[in-house]
């Protein structure tokens, strides 16, 4: 059974007492079939598994959906039960920023002003300022994140590096709806309809990615093609739409044919999706 815990106190006493590996899946709740694939590969790895759930509103900009993203505690802790997660961690603000003293994190500018960093200022640094909380907390072995928030990835493996953090970060691959569509908590906000229309943003990168593995395409010429593509879909506001390098998310040359992402966000009915294929 599920032990749910909501202060750092009760957290870190119940872990003095739980057998090693420990595992950590930070997440936001409103678990999907994403979440459920991270606990499954860790599960197969750790003795304990902690999965922490917390919306954290520094990660979100102004005029974001912090109010109103999805929330709903039992729900996420029968996923925990039935996924035999051992610890659900539901601290309150306070628990993780008491008295409102928050050590931010600095992150370098190459890692936070590309992609989504772009429009969402600040956004990896609250990030990383969470997560460095979050990881001195639990001082897991292992922690464990989708490669669907591919940006976030590479801060996580940066933080791990530099903040002295001992764990070892394992990333999993996205896992799809049957359409097609990264599966995304955000995708509760769209109907049916809307989220067929979003499965065009898989097909884009599929094209991009194709384009580019026939050996006609250059990554830029493809992701000409995948804009003209995304563009003929009124709906779908293309962000941006980039290949980056597979090792640190650097510009790739145009005489690169493989070790690299296309990486793009999409908005549609105000809803912003984010999506990437590995080449």
């Amino acid at each position: 059974m599920t032990v749910l815990i909501k202060t750092v106190n009760e957290l870190k006493s119940k872990l003095s007492e739980c057998n090693k590996p420990l595992g950590f899946i930070p997440t936001m709740g409103s678990l999907h079939d994403g979440h459920i694939s991270l606990i499954k590969v860790a599960k197969d790895e750790c003795k304990t598994l902690v999965l922490s759930n917390f919306v954290n509103k520094l990660q979100f900009g102004q005029g974001e959906d912090f109010e109103k993203y999805p929330r709903d505690i039992e729900s996420d802790l029968k996923i925990c039960e039935d996924n035999k997660v051992d610890i659900m961690f539901v601290p309150s603000h306070e628990e993780i920023y008491p008295n409102e003293e928050i050590e931010i994190v600095t992150l370098p500018v190459e890692l936070t002003d590309i992609l989504c960093g772009k429009t969402r200022k600040n956004h990896f640094q609250g990030v990383a300022t969470v997560l460095h909380r979050l990881f001195n907390i639990v001082n897991a072995d292992f922690v464990y994140f989708g490669e669907k928030d591919l940006q976030q990835l590479y801060v996580v493996r940066w933080l791990v590096a530099n903040k002295s953090f001992s764990a070892t970060v394992r990333s999993c691959p996205i896992i799809r709806e049957s359409n097609g569509l990264a599966c995304s908590t955000r995708n509760k906000y769209l109907t049916k309809d809307e989220k067929d229309t979003a499965a065009n943003i898989y097909k884009a990168l599929k094209l991009a990615k194709g384009n580019v593995r026939s050996g006609i395409f250059t990554p830029g010429k493809a992701t000409l093609e995948s804009l003209v593509f995304l563009s003929k879909i009124p709906k779908l506001k293309v962000e941006y739409f980039e290949a980056k390098s597979k090792n640190d998310l650097s510009p790739v040359s145009e005489k690169k044919v493989s070790g690299f992402y296309f990486l793009t966000a999409v908005h549609l009915s105000g809803i912003r999706l984010i999506d990437n294929i590995e080449v």
